[in-house]
């Protein structure tokens, strides 16, 4: 087996060698015609009769290329979370490119010139931020040029694969969103998100603009062809060749140049690529080699950690943080929970400690070291109102369902329903406990009943069950005729609880779901809780807009259905407004969308570790199938 796998390795091995040689070779035989003695010898005249201005102009082209290029290493080193510093990303990205587009059998050249110059990555990670550059690009050369083929004067052949590749991008965009990753095997690929591929398009679009510029001004002036007619020409030679992993794409190139452009004699093109050559691939390797000598100096950071128990923060739903796989960030004043999605940096809720303005300043900063939408999810009036400060979008979009214990009586007229409500649990024979004793296999069956008739448990801002998350709230069962048939549970924080997860049995009577949260109540006021959330439903932005209200209808129907509010309303909460931001409308539309996605896909649970800091969100889906 040991001798099949090393046979097999040293087969790729050789076959990555021998391909591109073998394309050459068949490339330099269909040039041998024009590759004549007389040929050769009249380069050099052909280079000195190039114009000094048109030098001049494909050097400055040349710099902006180089320049756009390093930017996706920039994105790159984003998707990766490696932490380096943006500048020496893209040095090294350029250096890198600038090397390997030359050398050819670009992943592997590249992937060791980053190695070389950025110490804090193990060549592991350069091989992969290699991979990622030389694939992302070859993706959205694709879409640039079939965009450019569609838009402007380009063989007629051309049309109808552009089309396509256009066609298949839009669903490929689509497909990434709704399933960030992908799991074969043992192995997951994450992709990138969408500002990371908006990123990289952009920058290819300018990349290639200002690499067809380059040989474009070389072209001789009797050359009659406007540059619109030349860049789908270039984009398509630009293809072939990089598809043919050639050193420089020798080969492929000049073949396509040659065929896409009969009208114009053959050496003139022939000479134009040889001076596009020395300018934009000879020249920029050499000063990358010298650059080999002196790479970057170590000292890329990891973020900074911030340890929190649950019980110090006075906001409890930050436990949530706990499954979703966030984290607590520092900021200069303070700490605030973050939670990363596949498109975003969420802030939740509001800062732990400090100002809203510290927090947003290091949310923008982590953000942007991650190439992520910075978002703020369900925080305060007070809080919007400092975002609005900064010219973010702010959005209603839920109102917290917030009860003072301690003030808390039953013999108010707005309890009526609630009084109903217990004396028919209390006459079915219900009886609730609320020590501390647990009987967690049985908590756990309930937990898969429910599921099997509300469906698979939400996650991201919702909890789920799990006991060492669970290990810290405060859990009230319900037993009828001897058995449990009901749980609630509460997060616990500073001084304040949260209603969390909520689950059922088939078997349970009317009113137990009341009683449970109602003893919930009892025992917080008895402990001298001052704050106790039933968490939020979801709220109409603009009540006068049709859109919004059908919006909000249908938010509420997939959050549990109008039950939801009412339930809650039989405790005659205090409703108080939670606010959505982001830097721009778009952002929000495209924050928000992946928070849903991450509510309804959510990752599997990753086991907590109890007294440690954990996350769930409000889970009060009681009546509605589809509110699971």
């Amino acid at each position: 087996m040991t001798h099949r796998v090393k046979a097999r390795n040293i087969g790729q091995v050789l076959l990555r060698v021998i391909l591109p040689l073998g394309i050459l070779s068949v490339c330099l035989y269909f040039l041998s015609p024009h590759l004549t003695r007389n040929l050769m010898l009249e380069f050099p005249n052909q280079l000195a009769q190039i114009h000094w201005s048109a030098w001049s102009a494909a050097s400055l082209l040349t710099l902006i290329s180089l320049w756009t290029v390093g930017r996706y290493d920039g994105v790159a080193h984003q998707h990766f979370a490696t932490r380096v510093p943006q500048v020496q990303a893209r040095i090294a990205g350029t250096f890198s490119i600038a090397i390997a587009q030359t050398l050819g059998f670009g992943l592997f050249t590249g992937a060791l010139v980053r190695w070389r110059l950025l110490r804090d990555i193990s060549f592991g990670m350069a091989l992969k931020l290699s991979a990622f550059v030389s694939v992302s690009f070859m993706l959205c050369l694709a879409v640039v040029t079939a965009l450019v083929c569609v838009l402007l004067s380009a063989p007629d052949w051309a049309f109808a694969p552009a089309m396509l590749v256009l066609l298949t991008s839009t669903i490929g965009i689509a497909v990434m969103f709704r399933w960030p990753n992908l799991t074969i095997g043992r192995f997951t690929f994450r992709f990138p998100n969408l500002s990371c591929c908006f990123a990289i398009l952009n920058w290819t679009l300018v990349d290639t603009v200002a690499m067809a510029g380059v040989i474009y001004v070389l072209l001789p002036s009797s050359a009659e062809i406007s540059f619109i007619t030349f860049l789908p020409i270039f984009l398509l030679a630009l293809g072939a060749a990089l598809l043919s992993t050639t050193p420089g794409g020798v080969g492929p190139f000049e073949l396509m140049m040659l065929g896409l452009l009969p009208q114009l004699p053959a050496s003139e093109v022939l000479g134009s690529i040889v001076a596009f050559r020395i300018v934009y691939y000879a020249i920029p390797a050499l000063c990358s080699l010298l650059a080999l000598i002196r790479p970057f100096g170590s000292g890329t950071g990891k973020p900074s950690l911030a340890a929190l128990h649950p019980t110090e923060s006075n906001q409890a739903e930050v436990q949530i943080i706990a499954q979703n796989g966030g984290r607590i960030l520092p900021t200069l004043d303070g700490l605030s929970a973050i939670w990363p999605t596949s498109q975003t940096i969420t802030a939740l809720f509001n800062p732990i400690s400090g100002s809203m303005d510290a927090a947003v300043r290091a949310l923008e900063t982590e953000a942007a070291s991650l190439g992520k939408i910075p978002l703020v999810y369900k925080c305060n009036g007070r809080n919007a109102a400092a975002l609005r400060r900064y010219h973010w979008s702010i959005m209603h979009m839920s109102d917290d369902a917030m009860i003072a214990p301690q003030h808390f009586a039953l013999n108010t007229p707005a309890l009526r329903t609630l009084r109903r409500k217990l004396r028919a649990a209390t006459k079915s024979g219900i009886l609730i406990h609320t020590d501390t004793f647990t009987d967690w296999p049985t908590l756990h069956q309930i937990d898969q009943d429910w599921q099997n008739t509300h469906g698979a448990a939400r996650g991201g801002t919702m909890g789920r069950f799990e006991i060492g998350y669970l290990s810290n709230h405060f859990i009230a069962r319900a037993e009828y005729h001897g058995r449990l048939c009901a749980f609630v549970t509460f997060q616990k924080g500073g001084n304040e609880w949260c209603l969390d997860v909520m689950r059922h049995t088939f078997e349970m009577p009317g009113g137990t779901m009341h009683a449970l949260v109602h003893s919930a109540i009892m025992a917080a006021k008895e402990l001298g809780i001052e704050r106790l959330s039933l968490a939020a439903t979801p709220a109409c932005h603009n009540p006068s807009s049709r859109f919004f209200r059908w919006s909000a209808r249908r938010a509420v129907s997939k959050a549990g259905g109008t039950g939801l509010r009412q339930f809650k309303s039989t405790f005659a909460p205090k409703w108080e407004p939670r606010y959505a931001a982001a830097q721009t409308p778009l952002s929000m539309a495209i924050g928000l969308a992946d928070i849903t996605r991450a509510v309804h896909n959510p990752n599997t649970i990753t086991p907590a570790e109890p007294r440690k800091i954990h996350n769930f969100d409000e889970y009060y889906e009681l009546a509605s199938k589809q509110a699971s």
